[in-house]
């Protein structure tokens, strides 16, 4: 027990006293409390619960280390192991710290959901942020949603997209979040995440963070992680004792593996014996077992010795249902919906960035998949939800259907012009005869267009008069504009109206840039007259000519670069003139991508054999059933010849 006389010197000296020499991941477990928001709400944190993100926050404190890129899925806790670096520097080692998302709605939120939550909650935190104003005449900076001031520094929050955000700012700590949603460029500045490094150049011992789920190959965050020592999470084999990490599919090293589509059966699998491992494998429970006892390894040799890069791949996450079995029912789900849901799971779940492979389709070879549906077959069996795209030219309509089955397969089944000048009437009821024939079934019965997008890019109020007769008939029929620029969001978004429209029509914007690379990339799977998830089949029919297949690879995805050589985002680039086949094939796709139209293809599939039964036992089908469910009265207008088949100019879709 201590005397009198020593416990009055430990209080005397105790305010001089220099603060425990935490880690970040130490003075997390100690000081942290989640907040309500968390799954775990008023509990302590735990790095063992999450034993991969110790060496990403202890990285933070190391004085050998002034920049770090953390590469990383989503929902694996790489955003919690950022807040507890920034609470560390608020209540245990003060400084300037400058946050930069990519744009000030970002920042806000994060200041209310995030950075808010973590202060309320955590008493060390609540302590020494100035959160209320100051009484009157007390001369103490107050906090506000943007900027939190605390004894010692503060941390200020911006956004990427204006050079406000990084004016007047000198930092020791500058943290850049989801970086790969950065604009290319700040105004007249140039790269944000060079200016973010900027901020930091008067002090010896800053830190800079990038962050970010990637997007492209050599995007911000991929870009930075290949300049770093890439740091990547080993497990060491149970049986052969082999350390490496894990993948999806890389047979070199560990990777995951299932059994005939049944996400049941996943495990871990060591690599075969020929790369050097002894092919064992490795369940869940065994799984999380490794990884509470992995280790992070550097793979490669930084540009700079002081750049230190983390992959975060969600094979290694430890964090609630995230299991081997969801993953791969995750990814049988995704590889059935096609080429944007592919691009989501390999961006969020496997943290890595897409590479879309090059399109190198010659029309010739092309003409090769064509297959036979059968004689007088216009639809094949399993397609059983048809669908329509028209395109609309100075000079004509460009019109296609398409067949729809299970998963995102789906058949040609027609591809014609009507001729003449889209804003004449009789040009536009041409069009009405086109969209209200049917297409003959292998079941025996006639199936009528469901759904179709129109583009509204040209002639524009007579297609939105067009749009409105249509569905006054009582069939459902969509005006439509393509819009660049929002890869990543869903094919069709929410419908609004239309800027000086005359008439109360709703339009809908067509995702062009995900749209068009899922089409090419179902021409292009491999054995199409097999079938399968997110598979177009072309018919061998003198409608499909070489012209066709030239126009649907009529445009490539080409990379854009800032002028430090970092990827910032993709543009569709015309190879060929035409492109109104990848034109219409895309509003065939948005058509069945519509909420209202999404169909149930197992209950079409019932009710065309239903009514195929029916017809064979030769009872009366009513005329209704092959119209859409809210044109059961309205007449049906059958073509009564077929149509000319003539191209003149280029598609204005897309605003081409």
């Amino acid at each position: 027990m201590l005397s009198i006389e020593d416990e009055l010197c430990r209080v005397w000296a105790e305010p001089a006293m220099p603060p425990p020499a935490y880690t970040v991941s130490e003075w997390a477990d100690a000081k942290r409390v989640l907040p309500e928001s968390s799954a775990a709400s008023g509990a302590r944190w735990r790095t063992a619960d999450v034993p991969y993100l110790r060496g990403i926050m202890d990285a933070a404190r190391d004085p050998l280390i002034r920049k770090i890129a953390l590469m990383k899925s989503a929902q694996v806790g790489g955003s919690e192991a950022i807040n507890n670096i920034v609470g560390y520097h608020i209540e245990h080692d003060p400084c300037p710290t400058l946050i930069i998302f990519p744009t000030d709605t970002d920042a806000e939120g994060y200041s209310k959901d995030r950075l808010g939550d973590m202060i309320r909650t955590t008493p060390a935190l609540a302590a020494v942020v100035t959160d209320e104003r100051p009484p009157r005449g007390e001369r103490r900076a107050a906090s506000t949603l943007r900027l939190k001031m605390f004894p010692g520094g503060w941390v200020k929050l911006g956004g990427a997209h204006t050079e406000n955000s990084f004016a007047r700012v000198s930092a020791r700590l500058a943290i850049g979040d989801d970086v790969d949603r950065w604009p290319a460029v700040v105004g007249e500045e140039g790269d944000p995440a060079d200016l973010l490094e900027r901020r930091t150049t008067s002090f010896d011992d800053a830190k800079i963070i990038l962050v970010s789920t990637p997007a492209l190959t050599d995007g911000r965050i991929h870009s930075a992680f290949k300049a770093s020592d890439q740091r990547r999470f080993h497990i060491q084999c149970p049986q052969c004792l082999r350390w490496d990490w894990i993948t999806w599919s890389d047979r070199k090293h560990f990777h995951v593996v299932y059994d005939d589509r049944r996400p049941e059966t996943a495990r871990i699998e060591c690599p075969p014996p020929v790369n050097g491992g002894c092919g064992c494998h490795i369940n869940e429970a065994t799984r999380r077992r490794l990884v509470a006892s992995g280790e992070w390894r550097a793979t490669a040799k930084p540009v700079d010795p002081s750049f230190v890069g983390f992959h975060l791949p969600g094979m290694i996450t430890t964090l609630g249902t995230a299991t081997l079995d969801a993953w791969v029912a995750d990814w049988l789900v995704k590889q059935a919906r096609g080429h944007e849901a592919l691009k989501v799971f390999v961006n969020t779940v496997l943290g890595e960035p897409w590479t879309d492979r090059p399109i190198e389709a010659e029309p010739h070879a092309m003409m090769k998949r064509r297959e036979q549906y059968g004689d007088g077959i216009e639809v094949p069996e399993r397609g059983v939800f048809l669908t329509a795209g028209v395109d609309v030219q100075v000079d004509r309509f460009e019109l296609q259907v398409q067949a729809w089955g299970e998963y995102d397969e789906r058949w040609v089944v027609d591809w014609r012009v009507i001729p003449g000048d889209p804003r004449q009437p009789a040009t536009r009821a041409a069009l009405a005869d086109a969209l209200g024939r049917t297409y003959h079934h292998v079941s025996g019965i006639d199936l009528a267009i469901r759904a179709t997008c129109v583009d509204t890019g040209w002639a524009t109020d007579e297609m939105y008069q067009f749009v409105l007769s249509q569905r006054g008939l009582g069939r459902v029929v969509f005006a439509t504009k393509g819009v660049a620029g929002r890869g990543g969001t869903r094919i069709v978004g929410k419908p609004s109206k239309p800027d000086g429209a005359k008439r109360p029509v709703e339009l809908y914007l067509v995702n062009v840039d995900d749209a068009k690379a899922d089409v090419q990339d179902a021409m292009l799977k491999e054995r199409p007259q097999d079938g399968g998830p997110s598979v177009m089949h072309v018919p061998m029919a003198d409608f499909i000519d070489e012209d066709f297949f030239s126009q649907v690879f009529a445009e490539r995805r080409v990379t854009k670069y800032n002028k430090l050589r970092v990827a910032t985002h993709q543009e569709w680039m015309n190879i060929r003139v035409r492109n109104e086949a990848l034109d219409t094939a895309v509003l065939c796709l948005a058509a069945i991508r519509i909420p209202a139209v999404r169909p149930n293809i197992a209950q079409e599939r019932a009710r065309i054999e239903t009514l195929a039964a029916a017809s064979r036992a030769d009872a009366p089908v009513a005329a209704s059933v092959n119209r859409p469910p809210d044109a059961a009265t309205a007449p049906i207008v059958h073509a009564n010849a077929p149509l000319s088949r003539r191209r003149v100019v280029r598609s204005r879709y897309l605003g081409g």
